[in-house]
């Protein structure tokens, strides 16, 4: 199986402040903007989910 048959991917729309605040975060936490942007998105969904 491909890691395109089990991710899928989207695009946001944000301002350029707020990215450019972000990536620093995610700089600080040693990651990436779309790993952060991973892992903020899985934790809603498992927080929403129990």
């Amino acid at each position: 199986m491909t890691i395109k048959d089990e991710k899928h991917r989207f695009v946001v729309i944000i301002d350029k402040e707020t990215f450019e605040k972000f990536k620093e975060i995610a700089k600080q936490e040693q990651r990436s903007a779309s790993n952060l942007a991973s892992k903020i998105i899985i934790d809603y969904v498992n927080d929403v989910e129990s």
